[in-house]
């Protein structure tokens, strides 16, 4: 019995050493990327295509970028003298990318095959250059906003200009309407009254010595002198108490986008930018105030008179 099971031990070790003889080790990627050398070496192109194609994709298995570079650069050899020029341009810009500022040099691969390469390798520095300035743009117009977004502008406004006619206090209150209604208001009132005036002191000297023939058209150009020169004070006196209303020492704001490139504006999220231009700052848009104003002549008894209407 034991005779059976020493024979049996050593048919079984016998066959294992058979079966090691047979089938040797699988080769490393090193020995593989030196029989993809040799083929290269040889011109053999068909037999150095599987061999570096499977030491790269579907991912590379060599150790080092180097040797992973060659075996790109071998690739695209091997395709462009087989007239492939898509894989060729591809696997060239695939080395491309590992080693950039590689160049060939010449004697070892054919002339056209290294114009290919040297085409790619240009190409894609520009590409590179090109994107590196976008990033550095982008990350300063990025800086410039946030800037801006930081900033306040903090402005001081005199007391005195609410007693200044002809909306000056208006104005200095942001109210640009409506110091412009009584800017106009004012103008015409005051120009209209001191007119007559001068008119009447021109034609008839200060003593206001008047022939009776002129004293009706006179008085009737008198009544108009005071009466607009009335509504002139009436509407400074309105005027400085609506600016003192409205009137804030001091207002932080915003600065003025409107100087920003269009793609630097800040847009309204809710609304998107308004028609009169590409952005706009985010908060409600200014309602327009619809301020009017109307002036007219009519007459009167004995005499004329103005007729006024304001709407803000």
């Amino acid at each position: 019995m034991r005779a059976m099971i020493r024979a049996a031990a050593l048919a079984l070790l016998a066959a294992v050493a058979v079966v090691s003889t047979v089938a040797p080790a699988a080769a490393s990627p090193a020995e593989e990327m030196n029989t993809a050398r040799d083929a290269f070496r040889r011109s053999d192109w068909q037999a150095a295509i599987p061999v570096l194609s499977s030491l790269l994709y579907p991912s590379p298995r060599l150790a080092s970028e180097e040797d992973i570079y060659e075996a790109h650069l071998l690739l695209g050899m091997c395709a462009f003298e087989q007239h492939d020029r898509i894989t060729a341009t591809r696997e060239f810009e695939e080395a491309i990318v590992l080693q950039r500022e590689r160049k060939l040099g010449s004697g070892v691969f054919s002339e056209a095959a290294v114009a290919l390469y040297e085409e790619r390798r240009v190409a894609l520095a520009e590409k590179y250059r090109l994107e590196a300035e976008k990033r550095a743009l982008a990350l300063e117009r990025e800086k410039y906003r946030r800037l801006v977004e930081a900033m306040v502008i903090v402005e001081k406004r005199d007391y005195y200009v609410n007693f200044i006619p002809f909306g000056a206090g208006q104005f200095q209150n942001g109210q640009t309407r409506k110091g412009l209604a009584f800017a106009t208001a004012q103008g015409v009132t005051g120009a209209l009254s001191a007119g007559i005036w001068m008119y009447l002191v021109g034609s008839y000297g200060l003593s206001g010595s008047v022939p009776s023939e002129d004293s009706g058209t006179v008085f009737r150009l008198q009544q108009i002198e005071i009466g607009s020169g009335a509504v002139f004070l009436g509407l400074a006196a309105w005027g400085i108490v609506d600016a003192l209303v409205h009137y804030k020492p001091t207002i932080v704001r915003k600065p003025d986008e409107s100087l920003l490139p269009p793609d630097m504006r800040l847009k309204d999220p809710r609304t998107g930018p308004p028609d009169g231009g590409p952005g706009t700052r985010p908060g409600k848009p200014e309602t327009p105030s619809g301020t009017t104003f109307h002036l007219a002549p009519t007459p009167l008894p004995g005499g004329a008179g103005l007729v006024m209407s304001w709407e803000f």
